[in-house]
């Protein structure tokens, strides 16, 4: 056992309830207590990593931590192979990138934000490396109240209606991934994810299709998949962009792990086929796919067209991995890392910009270039790198989901590929264009609205955002030049999914 896997999810939550006694002492050691919890994680994540590298290499790698000792499938553990691994890496790297954007960020309410973030940090550890069904509803419950709560931190009208939105919709989707919990002890007699694996076959038709449908409803309205992609949009135009930039690029992964997990692991491919649901599926996806870019070209907000455009590539990303093959997770995996750090920094670059604009509307972009020029060209790249613009990692990302699509005969997913590209050069270049138009107001006229934003007193701290903006985008460039040192990963990871016999047996042998 390894005692490390557990310490990945304590120690953000350790943060979380220590914030308070910190700021009781003195409130000016709490971004650093908070700086200390991320890097403290990093670290347990390197030693892991070097401490297994060999393991690694192989495809070997197999972590587990029975809580209280007690062996699978009667007690909890916590499991860490190569899928998870390589989530846990990417969501802990852009965990630390968004935290440290947030202090030179959020002006009030600090305390309360880390708390929330740090609950965040925690339950999506939590959720990737779980192997009990129950214990992945609770972390994502986990994750449903605090994103909900940040979602309205802003306390305006506003916020509080998307926030109330949001909730809705995510604790119906967690009231049904409940019930199909429910359904599954009772009938199975365990929560286990290895064990349900193992059995699930012996149960009735009607049973397993049903539990199926609930488990995939819920699943579905996390991820803002149509038809559920309404209340989604709503969330990211209200939130502070540190929270859209979570809720971008680090939930919704976390919420395609959830799927990869639960319908190759626990439910197995195999039933979705005997079920007649994989095709429907990976049609679905695609239709949510072009529905989000055909939005998105219509979208006269910015944090709207890029709420949008998420929609769009999660969809893109599904709709690949339903293909149930080799390149298809290999295109997939790669377009989640690739999604991730691109849309995440297009939320703290666009946080940054939107401070020089009366609000998120497309005519009040004009003219946000012309006052950083710096962190203006890094939300270009980025934009770039969404299209799939060659050298940058969305173009290699991009390129692997098509050769998928192409691989599988599956044309219409190749054209949305293409379409989706297509689109996003027309509705990312009228941004581009108009952030350099001449701004008609006057610097007093901006320095009075910047200043009046209760939220949003970053200027002084702009070194910090500009920073986390220009690391972003200096990852997308690197990863697109250097994209190759993914393959391993990429390979390990996708065998790790496939071959769900030794996950089974490694959790219950193990």
């Amino acid at each position: 056992m390894d005692i490390k896997v557990l310490f990945l999810i304590l120690v953000p939550l350790s943060t979380a309830f220590l914030i308070p006694l910190i700021d009781l002492i003195n409130a000016k050691l709490r971004r650093f207590f908070v700086l200390l919890g991320i890097l403290l994680e990093s670290y347990l994540l390197v030693s892991i990593i070097i401490n297994n590298f060999s393991e690694l290499k192989k495809g070997d790698l197999f972590l587990q931590y029975h809580l209280g000792g007690w062996q699978p499938p009667l007690g909890i553990n916590l499991v860490m192979d190569s899928l998870s691994l390589i989530f846990v890496v990417i969501t802990a790297l852009s965990l630390l990138l968004i935290v440290t954007y947030s202090i030179g960020y959020i002006g009030h309410h600090e305390g309360k934000y880390y708390v929330l973030y740090s609950l965040i940090a925690a339950a999506s550890m939590g959720a990737i490396l779980t192997a009990d069904l129950f214990n992945i509803y609770v972390f994502i419950e986990m994750l449903t109240i605090t994103s909900g709560a940040l979602i309205g931190f802003k306390r305006s009208k506003e916020a509080s209606a998307a926030a109330i939105k949001y909730l809705v919709y995510n604790i119906l989707a967690g009231l049904l991934f409940f019930l199909a919990v429910l359904l599954i002890y009772f009938n199975l007699g365990t929560l286990n994810m290895a064990d349900i694996a193992l059995n699930f076959t012996t149960l009735s038709v009607q049973i397993k299709l049903f539990i199926t449908a609930i488990l995939l409803t819920s699943i579905l309205i996390k991820m803002g998949i149509f038809p559920f992609i309404f209340w989604l949009p709503k969330s990211y135009d209200t939130a502070p962009s540190p929270v859209t930039a979570v809720l971008s690029g680090i939930l919704s992964k976390v919420y395609l792990y959830i799927f990869i997990r639960i319908f190759w692991t626990v439910i197995g491919f195999k039933t979705l086929e005997l079920l007649n649901l994989n095709s429907f599926l990976l049609n679905l996806a695609l239709v949510s796919s072009l529905l989000g870019h055909i939005f998105a070209l219509q979208s006269n907000n910015i944090k709207r067209l890029l709420a949008y455009s998420s929609i769009g590539h999660i969809g893109m990303i599904m709709a690949v991995i339903m293909l149930n093959s080799t390149a298809g997770f290999y295109g997939g995996i790669l377009h989640i890392i690739s999604h991730m750090f691109m849309k995440a920094g297009l939320f703290v670059s666009c946080g940054y910009l939107l401070q020089y604009t009366r609000s998120h509307a497309y005519r009040d972009f004009r003219g946000v270039g012309l006052k950083n020029r710096k962190v203006f060209i890094a939300f270009i790249i980025l934009l770039l790198s969404m299209i799939g613009m060659p050298p940058l990692l969305g173009f290699a990302s991009k390129w692997y989901v098509l050769i998928a699509f192409l691989e599988a005969q599956n044309y219409f997913g190749a054209f949305i590929v293409i379409f989706g590209s297509l689109t996003a050069v027309i509705y990312y270049l009228r941004y581009i264009a108009k952030g350099f138009e001449e701004a008609k107001l006057t610097d007093t006229e901006l320095n009075e609205e910047i200043y009046s934003r209760p939220l949003l007193s970053v200027l002084y701290r702009g070194k910090i955002v500009s920073f986390i903006s220009y690391t972003y985008t200096a990852i997308i460039i690197l990863g697109g030049l250097s994209f190759r040192f993914l393959d391993l990963p990429l390979k390990i990871s996708t065998l790790s999914v496939m071959n769900v016999e030794k996950y089974i047996e490694l959790v219950l042998g193990g």
